[in-house]
């Protein structure tokens, strides 16, 4: 799965960047970790997808509902590219299961917990506990990554990685209602929290600045290992 996922990926890499240009807040954020990522995402168009899939580096598996499978040719080229088939009206308990274990396995699992897209507004809509329940039964760390707006072609959108939501005190919990309710809160406001800060960063421009701060750590590292490199040579003449 992952070999076609990267061989589309590449593919389709100078078309997504044509007409789903996208900027990034705190990539640095996201990293590898030990056990599986469960990635939690607002939903504001198809496009969503896009800048998950090209933006955000890594292998990823994702949901998609069950109508979209289509025919046995188009079912097999989805599914062998990590895409997890759920239907949203009666969850089958092997879907369920699949999401469980792929992030038991260390693979990364993108996940829109509204459920469906916002029509409404920017704010993060209510949520279901589904997300909760894989990330919990999956011992995942949980990251929201967020999209800044509703994505048109050609048009340049923002994602925001957030910071990890915390739920080392509830893994221990046995999973109830109480507990997928509590770590679904949580989800709602650490993705809410990162849409107000991608806001902040939208407005002030904060990739122009981050590229600065980049320029400004490549010369102050190129300045060190000159410097360390003249010592190094001054003790090699003083032998």
């Amino acid at each position: 799965m992952k070999k076609m996922f990267y061989t589309l990926r590449f593919l389709m890499y100078p078309i997504a960047a044509l007409i789903a240009p996208c900027k990034v807040m705190d990539k640095e954020k996201y990293n590898k970790y030990e056990h599986g990522q469960l990635i939690i995402s607002n939903h504001l168009s198809w496009m969503d997808i896009a800048y998950q899939l090209f933006w955000i580096p890594s292998y990823k598996r994702l949901l998609s509902k069950k109508e979209n499978a289509g025919n046995k040719l188009q079912r097999w080229f989805i599914r062998n590219i990590g895409i997890i088939f759920v239907d949203r009206d009666k969850p089958e308990l092997s879907s369920m299961r699949e999401c469980i274990n792929a992030l038991k396995d260390g693979e990364t699992l993108l996940v829109y917990p509204e459920g469906t897209r916002n029509r409404v507004n920017r704010e993060i809509q209510e949520m279901h506990s589904g997300a909760s329940l894989f990330a919990l039964k999956g011992n995942a760390t949980v990251v929201p990554i967020v999209v800044h707006h509703k994505g048109k072609l050609f048009k340049r959108n923002y994602l925001g990685v957030g910071d990890p939501v915390d739920l080392s005190d509830l893994y221990p919990k046995r999973v109830d209602e109480s507990v997928l309710n509590d770590a679904t809160e949580r989800f709602r406001i650490g993705m809410q929290t990162t849409l107000d800060r991608l806001d902040e960063w939208v407005e002030n421009k904060g990739w122009k600045t981050d590229k600065k701060n980049k320029r400004a750590e490549k010369k102050a590292l190129e300045k060190q290992y000159r410097s360390a490199k003249r010592g190094n040579v001054k003790d090699t003449h003083s032998r």
